[in-house]
């Protein structure tokens, strides 16, 4: 059996391919130790930069085959990373036209809640649940984005020109990114599954370039339902509601208290919450 050492060797000799093997030896892409070094203290960064409590106004795009036109809808999402015995969380409620709620999601602990009131649907989730159960929805892509950019375990890292490439490795997928000169990123990430003849062999694949870690612009992009998910954050402060974290008691109760008031998700982000008043317009948050 191979180690996971000659693997990764294996794999930097053919140019990081995942196909196979058929460059010779003298073709073969060196070894960088320096560019892993690089590569760990660099990610170090651009992880702690984004492992800190915040709050994004942000606009957001979903476009995909199964959905009648695009959606656009612009809101706020708040992130808190795991702190102590408090596992990750997140928040998010879009406001479509009119002040509409347009969605709302719900993250904590590997449990979600997707709700769309304007069509009474609520998708809910748990962390047993397999990675498909989730085709079509911004979950991934929001706990890859906002609570581990470039997570997994460093392999092997290399120097093209000014930009930085790394192998990273989670269970059930593996991560190729670029981290260009100027900041921004591109990831392509496999989930992969046992195969015929003990082979592994790929069943989803992701795709993200943005244009920087923390408040910056991304697009996400799903090979099996052709998902395309844009997000352009447009400012972000240092600070969080607990209350924005709790679980939802289900779509009847969002579709009342936050469907066309307008700025509901700003009075929940900075300290409203569920049946008491929103703050007058004019007043602080």
């Amino acid at each position: 059996m191979r180690s996971p050492l000659r693997c990764v060797v294996a794999l930097l000799a053919c140019g990081w391919s995942v196909t196979g093997c058929v460059t010779s030896s003298s073709d073969a892409a060196p070894l960088d130790p320096h560019a892993f070094v690089e590569a760990r203290e660099k990610l170090a960064e651009l992880r702690k930069a984004a492992g800190a409590a915040r709050t994004e106004s942000i606009r957001l795009e979903l476009d995909a085959p199964y959905l009648q036109s695009e959606v656009a809808a612009r809101g706020a999402i708040a992130v808190r990373p795991a702190t102590g015995s408090e596992p990750p969380a997140l928040r998010m409620i879009m406001v479509g036209p009119g002040g509409t709620t347009a969605m709302d999601l719900w993250m904590k602990a590997g449990k979600f809640r997707f709700e769309i009131p304007a069509i009474g649907k609520t998708l809910t989730g748990l962390p047993s649940n397999r990675p498909e159960t989730r085709k079509g929805l911004p979950v991934d892509f929001l706990k890859w984005w906002m609570f581990e950019p470039l997570g997994g375990k460093l392999l092997a890292a290399r120097r093209v020109g000014a930009d930085l490439e790394v192998l990273l490795d989670e269970p059930g997928r593996t991560t190729t990114a670029t981290i260009k000169k100027d900041g921004s990123i591109s990831a392509h990430r496999r989930w992969v599954a046992p195969g015929a003849r003990g082979r592994f062999v790929p069943y989803e694949e992701e795709w993200l370039e943005a244009s920087g870690i923390g408040c910056a612009r991304a697009v996400y992009r799903q090979k099996s339902t052709s998902l395309t998910v844009k997000v352009t954050c447009l400012s972000s402060k240092p600070t969080v509601n607990d209350a924005a974290f709790e679980e939802p008691s289900g779509a009847g109760d969002v579709e009342r208290s936050e469907t066309g008031r307008g700025g509901s998700h700003e009075a929940l982000f900075a300290g409203g919450e569920r049946g008491k008043t929103e703050p007058n317009e004019g007043e602080g948050s």
